[in-house]
């Protein structure tokens, strides 16, 4: 059974959920929309307004009659620091972004390291907090497992077996997220195109290093017991991890790539499996089909959808993690 504390907080989790459409709403419309009591909204609102996490406007509704108190989340209290490295056509690189509570992009910058270590990454966060002084959460993303807040397998070898969550939540006080780039990607695409139970798969292939997938499962991101669920990298294609990186070039790439779309279907069976990254086109995806139903029955194939950029899925990835984390975080 949960204590009053408890209760207090999801209630309020609810009330900036619906918040976070970016409308306002008088305390009847958010105890209506919630299903909590007015009197309930008017404590947890006067709590939220007197912390700046809300802001309350007066407004006439209608041309007569009183005006009502609107709420609305505040913006400025509170950011999140979006950071993520990559090792794309050898060029290795540092993305930071700073959303806000509503996920606009508020703060962008992309730079290249050589190397790419620990303190270019510290030396990038706090550059952004230095613009930034409200950030709540840091969000990391990186081209590796991440396990217990370690980076292990990494495009990267500067960051390889570096414990980069403790080391970040040490130097800067903040908690931080560190979690496999696919994951965010993958969990992005979910909830900007509202994939409500569905099972969603997205598979990456970049040229020059080792493919990885994520899956969301009805909403539950598939991890596994090391958080190496989806490294289909590590399928045995035949040749040692140096050959198979050798042939992840146009078109050699396409058998290994198949096979590892014939795994994905046959062990994940999801409703889409979306395909991006540099090694294929949308007009890959005929030939890729036809070879999957060489062994997969029609009937359980999914859809298959080539996605060109999926940037964009990766920021609402990180965001929505973000506001999933801050209704956990103490």
């Amino acid at each position: 059974m949960k204590d009053s504390a408890a209760i207090k907080k999801a209630n309020k989790a609810l009330i900036r959920k619906l918040l976070r459409s970016g409308k306002a709403y008088t305390k009847q419309q958010i105890a209506l929309q919630t299903g909590l009591s007015v009197a309930s909204c008017n404590t947890y609102l006067n709590e939220m307004e007197a912390t700046g996490e809300v802001i309350g406007e007066k407004q006439k509704l209608h041309e007569v009659g009183r005006s009502s108190v609107l709420y609305k989340l505040n913006e400025e209290y509170e950011s999140i620091l979006c950071i993520s490295f990559a090792l794309l056509q050898g060029i290795k690189s540092i993305t930071t972004l700073v959303l806000s509570p509503l996920g606009k992009l508020l703060y962008q910058q992309n730079r290249a390291f050589e190397p790419l270590d620990a303190a270019a990454v510290e030396g990038e966060i706090a550059e952004a907090l230095k613009r930034f002084s409200n950030v709540s959460q840091i969000m990391v993303g990186t081209p590796s497992i991440a396990e217990k807040g370690v980076i292990r397998h990494s495009d990267i070898p500067e960051l390889e077996n570096v414990a980069l969550k403790t080391l970040l939540e040490t130097k800067f006080s903040l908690p931080v997220f560190l979690a496999n780039d696919m994951h965010f990607k993958v969990y992005g695409y979910y909830r900007q195109e509202q994939c409500a139970d569905q099972i969603v798969t997205l598979v990456n292939y970049p040229s020059g290093v080792l493919p990885g997938t994520a899956t969301v499962h009805k909403g539950v991101l598939l991890t596994g017991k090391n958080l190496f669920a989806g490294m289909v990298g590590f399928l045995d294609y035949g040749m040692s991890l140096e050959e198979q990186i050798k042939h992840l070039q146009r078109p050699a790439a396409e058998p290994l790539i198949i096979q590892a779309t014939i795994a994905l279907i046959s062990i994940l069976n999801p409703h889409r499996l979306l395909l991006t990254g540099d090694l294929l086109q949308a007009g890959d995806l005929e030939s890729i089909r036809a070879a999957c139903l060489r062994c997969i029955p029609q009937e359980y194939m999914p859809d298959l959808c080539f996605v060109p950029d999926v940037e964009d899925y990766y920021r609402w990835g990180m965001y929505w993690t973000a506001m999933d984390r801050k209704e956990k975080i103490p």
